[in-house]
């Protein structure tokens, strides 16, 4: 083969693999961040819940007005559950 070929086809491996989508997969961290600061209150408590093979985030916050704001987060799509799609 041609070097210059070889390198085409290296540039075009290389790039390839570049392209490959990055996790985008919530930890149960960044969750809980976002709900923070979506909500202005005090996190009560956060845990991972497996069922099957479903794994959500289960958080509770407590707002300003003395409410306790309960959210099921979906890791993949970061959406609460427990809202309605519209």
């Amino acid at each position: 083969m041609k070097p210059t070929l070889l390198i085409l086809l290296a540039a075009v491996v290389m790039s390839t693999s570049t392209l490959a989508q990055p996790d985008r997969r919530k930890s149960l961290d960044q969750a809980v961040s976002e709900a923070r600061e979506r909500y202005d209150g005090r996190v009560l408590s956060a845990e991972t819940d497996r069922r099957g093979d479903r794994e959500s985030y289960n958080i509770r916050i407590l707002t300003k007005d003395g409410r306790v704001k309960r959210l099921r987060v979906d890791p993949d799509s970061g959406r609460d559950e427990r809202r309605p799609q519209r």
